[in-house]
């Protein structure tokens, strides 16, 4: 098996070599810059970021934009920042399940990675007082719907590996997290 899930593994294998005879080749730094536009509505660009030192640049710059509904006071140009926070973590599981299947030798004929999480907005609004609720997620729930040739022991083991080593989801390891797989 060459190419799993879309991913060269002589290219993973690869990578993974490099960074254990040189740790500090896998040190990398992102960015995003956000400009206000309006309201709530915002346009992030996202190019440049370096790894092991070496400045790179995207083949093209990204623009995200995102706003509020008008139900809470936006105009309804994009998702939500806790929305992109949500796909975030849901494009790295998702992405984790494509690396450590085909690390694993695990076909994925198709997955869908369904995030959703809970915010109280007084939080946001410093009611009752400032501090008393969290203005963040109060818990963040991910459904993994995966359809694989490979034993339910296989789907666990990839799924775990893509939860417990993605960056975004231990970015944010201070939130009640949980998580199922239903096999399709």
């Amino acid at each position: 098996m060459a190419k799993v899930n879309g991913l060269e593994v002589k290219n993973i294998t690869a990578m993974v070599e490099g960074v254990k005879a040189n740790p500090a080749s896998a040190y990398a730094t992102f960015a995003a810059s956000t400009d206000w536009q309006s309201g709530f509505r915002n346009v992030a660009e996202i190019n440049n970021f370096s790894v092991g030192g070496a400045k790179l640049a995207h083949s093209k710059t990204f623009k995200v934009e995102g706003d509020h509904p008008k139900e809470l006071l936006g105009s309804g140009y994009g998702p939500t920042s806790v929305e992109l926070l949500l796909a975030s973590l849901g494009h790295c599981i998702a992405s984790g399940w494509a690396t450590y299947g085909a690390s694993l030798g695990v076909p994925i004929d198709s997955l869908k990675v369904v995030v959703t999480g809970n915010v109280d907005l007084q939080g946001m609004l410093a009611l009752p007082e400032p501090g008393k609720i969290r203005p963040g997620f109060q818990n963040i729930r991910v459904t993994h719907y995966v359809k694989s040739a490979a034993p339910k022991e296989k789907l666990e083991q990839v799924k775990k590996m893509a939860e417990d080593l993605s960056p975004t989801r231990d970015s944010l390891r201070a939130v009640d997290y949980s998580s199922k797989l239903v096999i399709q």
